[in-house]
């Protein structure tokens, strides 16, 4: 039983670290929370006292909506779910927060910064996920490889058939057993986290759904090791079927699926996204101010309608405060060619799910944790409706030369929450 109590250490430690990273967050959410309010207290102080923006920057006037947007501090957050702690998933290499500015794009540094870092991808924090899925399945050959092989390697099955009546039935009571314990140890450890996580009202939906896919897997793990015990000649013939049985699974058809994603669709550098950002920007800001005006009349043609866009010349000053919105649809451009790249990569995948199932688990647990690739793409598209939200105001409210006081910028404050 040595090997089951240090599972069981290594699935409570998984969770401490899940609890650990999910208060992580939850602080540093709170943090900038904090930090936000008193942002916005210093703002709208100058607006009582009558100032237009900080001392030691005399251009800086917040009655006009560029710079009375730059000083709304936004900020986009993705909540933990309360279920975390049992899957990580992809938690650790995206980012849970953004500062939505007037450039922000969804594939920034900070919100993509440690998928790309290997390091972390390498000494990133035990997944409980990890452990049901790929060492559980080690965990029940451990405990059962010898259920009935040690008795074929000394001549007793046919005492047992005699004294039970049936071999198979002996075999199905000690091994049912293993099962049982290792299955009410991970449904137990489930109900802890949601229960010390106030989570137990997700039973009918994300909990529930997490129970009884680990259930299913487990249970269909034990399936087909027992057809290896009640078949095996012996217990080094078992031993090694099961580990072949779960060398493939885990290991070999996993690996040769994503090799094959890896060739089919190769790993995407973002190098649309990166052209966008250091060639195409540049020359956009060198571009004259007619044909700024034109490109930024066919994202927005109710541009024309303005007070500004009614003039025979808008102002250069004008013309250009509204360049981060061209340089925003060209992003969003690029981002979208990034998204479809990963997306046929993920559809090539879910389509080798019938020979190739646990990937399948690992995405459906990460789901139930909103830790996997969509949960983040959700968020993703949350960011960019904040970005396009600010740019709409920046443009409208600068084109129709609205002046800013302090109840249109809690205004700003409330649309941009």
């Amino acid at each position: 039983m040595f090997s089951y109590l240090l599972f069981l250490l290594a699935c409570l430690y998984a969770i401490y670290n899940g609890f650990e990273l999910q208060k992580k967050q939850q602080d540093t959410i709170q943090a900038i929370k904090q930090e936000q309010q008193e942002e916005i207290g210093k703002v709208k102080a100058w607006f009582e006292e009558g100032k237009k923006g900080p001392e030691d920057r005399a251009w800086v006037d917040i009655h006009e909506p560029y710079w009375s947007l730059r000083y709304t501090p936004t900020f986009e957050i993705k909540q933990s779910s309360v279920l975390l702690p049992l899957g990580i998933g992809q938690a650790e290499h995206y980012g849970y927060y953004k500062e939505v500015t007037f450039w922000s794009t969804t594939y920034d540094k900070d919100m993509v910064e440690e998928i790309a870092n290997p390091e972390r991808l390498v000494n990133g924090n035990i997944d409980f996920s990890f452990l049901v899925i790929y060492l559980l399945p080690l965990l029940l050959i451990i405990l059962t490889y010898n259920v009935g092989g040690l008795e074929k390697d000394a001549g007793f099955d046919k005492l047992i058939t005699i004294q039970f009546g049936s071999l198979s039935k002996w075999l199905g009571v000690r091994f049912a057993f293993y099962v049982a314990l290792l299955l009410s140890t991970v449904v137990l450890l489930i109900l802890g986290v949601a229960f010390l996580n106030n989570g137990l009202s997700l039973l009918p939906s994300e909990l529930g759904a997490l129970i009884f896919l680990s259930t299913g897997y487990i249970l269909s793990f034990a399936a087909i090791f027992f057809l290896v015990l009640l078949y095996g000649a012996s217990s080094s013939s078992i031993a090694f079927n099961m580990i072949a049985t779960w060398l493939l699974l885990c290991l070999l058809v996993p690996g040769a699926v994503h090799q094959y994603a890896s060739m089919k669709v190769p790993v995407n550098y973002m190098t649309d996204y990166l052209d966008v950002n250091r060639k195409e920007t540049y020359a956009t800001y060198s571009l004259p101010s007619d044909s700024l005006s034109k490109r930024l009349l066919s994202i927005y043609p109710k541009v024309a309608e303005t007070k500004h866009g009614q003039e025979a010349k808008p102002k250069d000053k004008i013309v250009r405060r509204s360049v981060g919105a061209i340089i925003n649809e060209m992003n969003k451009a690029a981002v979208v060619k990034i998204e479809e790249k990963n997306e046929s990569k993920n559809q090539l995948i879910r389509s080798s799910y019938w020979f190739n199932p646990i990937p399948f688990v690992q995405n459906q647990w990460n789901s139930y944790t909103s830790s996997d690739y969509y949960s983040y793409q959700r968020y993703r598209v949350e960011v960019q409706k904040t970005i396009v939200k600010k740019m709409e105001l920046l443009v409208f409210d600068t084109w129709n030369k609205k002046r800013i006081e302090q109840e249109a910028y809690e205004q700003y404050i409330q649309e941009l929450k």
